[in-house]
């Protein structure tokens, strides 16, 4: 009887455990979304209004369902990336701002064709001294679903480096000729994020 009890508050500790954990995971990506944490940013030119979210290496082992055996190396990956969504929109406009004022097809497909092979051109990171551009990058066509569109972009720090300075992300949209839209993750806010560094997932 002893043993079946003990086996039940075994059992009973591991589920606990694993929901906590799970729980510390949300928390992770809830952080990483709280504007007030520094890794959010909103830019509005004229009626359009740009979200920069950074991606910590925690936010998106969590999101990407990272298999248990594959979570050591993924994020060794992720160790010497900056990862940023930047997403746009056109307020009050309930359609995908590809569509925002074209005049047809044509003026449709340029603007697609920009976001998917040429958007990442008009990109770069700020990095202490260093000027970087995008390793890769993924335009996330929506298929007018929703009314804002999403490019994600990378950016190689130094090998196996974790950002030591703030991160100046900044991007001409020649779509929309904003201007260049700019903004900073302060490293302060990075070294912040709950359990970055030792995050068990």
């Amino acid at each position: 009887m002893k043993k079946v009890i003990s086996g039940m508050l075994l059992t009973g500790l591991w589920l606990i455990a694993g929901c906590s954990s799970i729980a510390e995971q949300k928390d992770i990506v809830r952080y990483a979304e709280n504007p007030g944490n520094g890794l959010r940013k909103k830019v509005t030119v004229g009626n359009c209004t740009y979200t920069i979210q950074y991606k910590p290496a925690a936010y998106i082992l969590f999101l990407e369902h990272t298999p248990p055996d594959q979570l050591g190396q993924r994020r060794q990956q992720l160790d010497s990336m900056a990862w940023f969504n930047i997403s746009f929109h056109i307020e009050g406009f309930e359609s995908s701002p590809l569509r925002y004022k074209v005049s047809g097809l044509g003026d449709y497909d340029t603007r697609l064709n920009y976001y998917l092979n040429d958007a990442a051109k008009d990109m770069y990171l700020l990095y202490g001294k260093d000027t970087l551009y995008p390793v890769s990058y993924w335009f996330e066509n929506n298929q007018n679903l929703t009314a804002a569109e999403t490019m994600i972009a990378g950016f190689r720090l130094r090998d196996g480096d974790r950002p030591d300075h703030d991160l100046h992300f900044a991007f001409y949209d020649r779509v929309f000729q904003n201007g260049i839209i700019k903004t900073i993750i302060r490293k302060a806010d990075i070294d912040h994020i709950p359990d970055i560094q030792n995050h068990n997932m």
